[in-house]
């Protein structure tokens, strides 16, 4: 049985399915569509593949609207031919956002929802459409054990490519309560856009100098929750650059996904904050199944292999990434330029990979632990990528604020624009470059993986031996009880002040 459900699709499907349920003579209309799923640790997504239209025989638009046998199995041997479970969406014409089940509605999809279960192997996934402001509604229909079929209804519908929009389930997700803590932030974009942002299950990959960051800023502008992704330890080199890290957590071996909840906690202003640390990596199976739950990412990392990972998830789960990258050039000792980028890996956007953010072959020589060996690094160019380690934090601050302001813009859309491309600034020329353009031709992430979800044919994920010794590490440190009396007495300290 599913519990937490949700239902995402692109802005090209749902584009699809508004200009043809939004009726000129204002009545109501239906289609039919195929759906995928995406399996997280918590909630399962339906990712909307395609939508199947009514030919003019097969469905009789009355006020209301009825559809004919012919057509439900037409669209049911469609969804079973391809391996897709099938969903049906019907439009409420003068609705706004989330949209329930009135009676007639509940009847009609009741009558249909066991035998798509046998044709397709899948449950029927329901749908509502308001017709005022092209908001979604969603359910998934279940047969509990000797019960009749019932609707589980999902949490949100998130429509996913230039723009990030959601229609939030307020029985499920409620609006946050206004508070004077966020007075100047909705001063900014309003209380609805606020409402929308605020829901957003946010999650940062890479809880470094720039994830950090990024973390305190989500957190202060009220997001109610964040999952938080590293497997590493702090160290005396990071101090320098890794804000809220002092000397003290060097000492006590503490995980950086924790130093980041803890942080977040104490800077949160949303009054049901909740922040939830994974001492993973994102290419653990575990990992990837937490970051599966979100509503969007931010890839903070400088490795090729959980951006490849991100990268998947972004096209064929459907959840938009934040992704972002900073190089120093200092070499000989001298600071020769920097560079930060900031874009987002979405449908119809550049995907990481046509960016040139990792190289393929990269990918699997971190898979095979080459890049965690030392020789393998020392023999690479000065110049090359894998070898620029350099940051300070003054730099690590811009390339935050350049991903958050992708974030801002792909959600708010400030005058109506969503999306102002992939941005590459030059510190020593005060410059910014702008790709606009989608990916290369025949890239397959936003092609044939596109919204695939666990049918994806490739796997991504695997074991990471780094991630696992340094957790070991860590474990081992902490096993001293003197230092583990440390560490819980600090970690009391940081609850009550």
């Amino acid at each position: 049985m599913i519990g937490r459900f949700s239902v995402a699709m692109t802005s090209e499907v749902a584009q699809h399915l508004t200009g043809h349920l939004r009726r000129a003579d204002g009545q109501e209309d239906c289609a039919f569509v195929l759906w995928r799923p995406s399996t997280g640790a918590s909630r399962t997504t339906a990712l909307l593949t395609e939508v199947v239209l009514p030919r003019e025989d097969e469905r009789i638009v009355h006020g209301t609207v009825d559809f004919t046998s012919a057509y439900f199995l037409r669209a049911a041997a469609l969804a079973a031919e391809h391996g897709c479970g099938l969903g049906f969406i019907h439009a409420h014409p003068k609705g706004r956002k989330w949209q329930r089940l009135n009676a007639v509605d509940h009847e009609a999809e009741a009558s249909f929802a066991a035998q798509t279960q046998v044709i397709t192997g899948r449950p029927l996934v329901g749908l509502t459409f308001a017709g005022a402001d092209a908001g979604f509604g969603a359910r998934i229909w279940q047969q509990p054990a000797a019960r009749r079929y019932a609707p589980t209804e999902a949490e949100s519908v998130r429509v996913a490519g230039d723009r990030l929009t959601v229609t939030f389930n307020n029985r499920l997700l409620p609006a946050p309560p206004a508070t004077n803590r966020q007075l100047r932030t909705i001063s900014a974009w309003g209380q609805t856009a606020q409402d929308d942002l605020a829901r957003l299950h946010v999650g940062v990959v890479g809880c470094g100098s720039v994830g950090m960051l990024v973390v305190e800023a989500l957190a202060r502008t009220g997001i109610q929750r964040l999952s938080l992704f590293d497997f590493d330890t702090v160290e005396e080199l990071n101090l320098d650059r890794l804000l809220h890290a002092n000397v003290r957590d060097v000492r006590l071996h503490r995980a950086k996904a924790h130093l980041a909840a803890r942080s977040a906690r104490r800077a949160a202003t949303a009054t049901n904050f909740r922040a939830a640390p994974y001492e993973l990596s994102v290419v653990e199976p575990a990992g990837f199944a937490a970051a599966a739950d979100c509503d969007v990412i931010f890839s903070c990392v400088d490795r090729p292999w959980p951006r490849a990972v991100l990268n998947l998830l972004a096209y064929a789960h459907l959840i938009p990434v934040v992704d972002g990258g900073l190089a120093v050039d200092a070499r000989g000792g001298r600071l020769r330029g920097a560079e930060w980028r900031a874009h987002i890996a979405a449908p119809g956007r550049a995907c990481m990979e046509c960016l040139g953010q990792y190289d393929p072959a990269h990918v699997q020589a971190e898979r095979d632990g080459s890049l965690d060996d030392s020789a393998y690094i020392t023999g690479l160019p000065a110049d090359h990528p894998l070898r620029r380690k350099e940051n300070v934090f003054v730099f690590s601050a811009s390339a935050a604020a350049a991903q958050l302001n992708q974030f801002v813009t792909m959600t708010t859309a400030p005058g109506g624009v969503a999306d102002t491309g992939a941005h590459l600034y030059h510190l020593t020329t005060a410059t910014l470059d702008r790709r606009e353009n989608g990916c290369e031709t025949g890239c397959p992430y936003d092609g044939t993986l596109r919204a695939l979800g666990d049918d994806t044919p490739v796997t991504v994920t695997g074991r990471h031996l780094a991630a696992e010794q340094a957790r070991a590490a860590r474990a081992q440190a902490v096993r001293n009880w003197p230092l583990l009396a440390r560490h819980t007495i600090d970690d009391l300290l940081h609850r009550l002040s």
